[in-house]
């Protein structure tokens, strides 16, 4: 079976997490992405963990899962032949998307026009967008978490902010910018019109429902800093079990009385203690003990199937290993296993999404490429000959 994206050039400028988010949904879906990075090594590949903590730009974790399939291809695109090559490497391309700062982008999406039109879709990716007085800021992927609010509404009142799993942020801006320049693809086929993509990294997680902007926008009020377990609307947040956690959301009815069902207490369904709600808050510690008290007795899979069957929310708090081998894990091959040369077997996340199927080749892990493995390749496929190639060499503008 061909895969859905076969034939689609897409072009990944930056070397940061982010625009390498944006190119694996191409990547593993059949597109031929290649991968411009520059001559320093790509942020991406210095992140670890690293094989026995040595460090490798070949054989980082992140760049491991998120440069899969990909080409790879060094070259500085601040110096005049290098914005060359990649007008060349462009002029054909279905897709270009890019993570370098605001003026160098720019730079860039000038040497894919002519006169006011644009000679193929461009999706740039920034903290603060292209335009405005922030344009031209830093930013990582804790920071931006505090521009878009959300660091304000994960944490605890009266602490500091909580942050999330590592990179998960700058992920989803590339997820983002994955899908509009999917979008622009299909338009251009469509519609003959190329379109110029300006995505800002805070723009997008504001617009995700984990912002509180929304509820603020319509009511005036600023949404409380709840992570951890609720007093006010409980069960929320991690209760203790046998083996660990297990993260409840139940503090409404029909839930709440599902819950006090499942655990053998129906009564607490109409206790007004934990009904009223001026005497719920008051009361938390003496529910907290009966529900961990039947929590004590069970494992999280064990607490997690009971509440389950009476349609309970609640989940498991997994680690990594653990979700590794959970039972819908393994039964979807949610994690797969592959080659990758220099390592041998390594376990990365398999599809984000599935086509055609469960088990269908829409989706396809390749392993992910060595800094510059492809400059030649490349360079000749776009009619550079040995001379050349060497003299770009020489110069610096490729490695």
């Amino acid at each position: 079976m061909t895969q859905p994206l076969n034939g689609l050039k897409i072009i990944e400028i930056g070397g940061t997490v982010s625009v390498s988010a944006a190119g694996k949904k191409f990547s593993d879906f059949g597109a031929n992405v290649i991968k411009i990075e520059p001559p320093s090594v790509s942020d991406v590949r210095k992140i670890a963990p690293f094989p026995d903590d040595i460090f490798h730009i070949d054989k980082g974790a992140v760049h491991l899962a998120f440069d899969t399939s990909k080409r790879s291809i060094v070259i500085d695109h601040l110096t005049n032949s290098g914005k060359e090559i990649i007008q060349r490497l462009g002029k054909d391309a279905d897709l270009i998307i890019m993570d370098i700062p605001v003026t160098e982008a720019q730079d860039l999406i000038n040497i894919f026009k002519d006169g006011d039109n644009l000679l193929t879709n461009v999706v740039t990716i920034t903290p603060h967008g292209m335009t405005g007085p922030y344009k031209d800021r830093v930013e990582n992927d804790l920071t931006l978490f505090g521009w878009s609010t959300r660091s304000h509404r994960h944490s605890i009142a009266g602490r500091e902010p909580l942050r999330y799993g590592p990179y998960a942020g700058v992920v989803q801006i590339g997820s983002t910018a994955a899908a509009v320049g999917m979008a622009a693809v299909w338009s251009k086929r469509n519609e003959g019109m190329n379109r110029l993509v300006d995505v800002s990294g805070v723009e997008a997680l504001m617009g995700n429902v984990d912002s509180g902007f929304f509820l603020w926008a319509v009511n005036g009020a600023l949404q409380p800093r709840s992570a951890g377990q609720s007093s006010g609307l409980y069960p929320s947040g991690a209760y203790k079990c046998k083996d660990g956690y297990m993260l409840f959301s139940a503090g409404r009815d029909p839930v709440y009385s599902r819950l006090c069902n499942a655990i053998g207490r129906p009564d607490l369904a109409t206790d007004k203690r934990f009904t009223d709600p001026e005497e719920k808050p008051k009361n938390f510690e003496i529910f907290k003990k009966i529900l961990e008290d039947w929590l004590a007795t069970r494992t999280k899979y064990e607490a997690f199937d009971e509440l389950q069957e009476q349609g309970v929310m609640c989940c498991p708090v997994l680690d990594a290993s653990e979700l590794e081998n959970d039972p819908q894990s393994v039964y979807r091959k949610s994690y797969i296993t592959r080659n990758q040369d220099g390592i041998g077997d390594i376990t990365i996340a398999g599809p984000p999404f599935r086509m055609n199927g469960l088990y269908s080749d829409a989706w396809e892990s390749k392993p992910a490429p060595n800094l510059s493995e492809h400059t030649t390749e490349i360079l000749q496929e776009h009619g550079y000959g040995t001379q050349e190639i060497i003299a770009l060499f020489r110069a610096g503008v490729t490695t």
